[in-house]
């Protein structure tokens, strides 16, 4: 009884930061499939996390747009859309040219992502322990 309780409980807390029911439906229900899309989307998340902050320490407006841009697409695909939209606001005032508004979307945007990568951690981590 104590397997699907897990698998609950994993799916409320990344309930909280995607659209886990419409995700699901996109990989025909395949939780080990989304497993492995959560792991690579894990293996690539760090390194545009940083490029999007040294473009911003820099002030390279429109390096931070592009990585904005592919952040917001990454981010749609795997039905995140609170962070997409955080992604398309970082995106919008890069392009805009204003980064003090680039530096304020990103500290919401970073603080989201962080609970996100917790949520997925936690979903990967329950999904592994119901297959003991």
């Amino acid at each position: 009884m104590s397997e699907p309780n897990r698998s609950v409980s994993g799916d409320t807390l990344i309930g909280k930061y995607l659209d886990l029911p419409g995700l699901l439906a996109r990989v025909e229900n395949d939780r080990e499939l989304l497993t492995e899309l959560f792991a690579m989307f894990l293996e690539e998340l760090p390194g545009l996390r940083k490029a999007l902050h040294d473009a911003m320490g820099i002030g390279d407006l429109p390096q931070a747009a592009k990585v904005a841009h592919t952040l917001k697409g990454m981010l749609a695909n795997m039905s995140m859309n609170r962070g997409a939209v955080m992604a398309a606001s970082i995106e919008t005032a890069a392009r805009d040219g204003d980064l003090a508004e680039v530096k304020k979307a990103f500290v919401s945007f970073d603080a989201e992502i962080a609970a996100l990568l917790t949520a997925v951690d936690a979903f990967i981590a329950g999904k592994q322990e119901c297959e003991f």
